[in-house]
């Protein structure tokens, strides 16, 4: 009874420890340019990580709705999905892409 007892306990708490330290995660938009062109692409990231996870899209490869796959070439901005892009090419594309 005693050992079922303290492993719920534990059990607790390494839940609550788990709990406390995951960092929170946020939707963000990338506006990419890709082999197939331009594309607002979605993501949810650590907010810890953003910057990191930006970096590392060049050269991620994709794949379209018909299956073909593609590489990211270059990132031209990332906003949380809140936010509006800055460029205003950024903008008429995200007005145009479907969420």
């Amino acid at each position: 009874m005693s050992r079922t007892l303290i492993g719920l306990v534990l059990g607790i708490f390494s839940c609550m420890s788990v709990a406390a330290s995951s960092e929170p995660a946020q939707d963000y938009k990338c506006h990419i340019t890709a082999s197939k062109g331009d594309k607002v692409v979605f993501y949810r990231w650590r907010v810890k990580d953003v910057n990191l996870n930006i970096a590392s899209l060049p050269g991620k490869q994709l794949t379209a709705s018909d299956g073909k796959k593609y590489f990211i070439k270059d990132v031209v901005e990332c906003v949380s999905l809140s936010q509006e892009f800055t460029s205003d090419k950024s903008k008429q594309l995200d007005k145009v892409t479907l969420r």
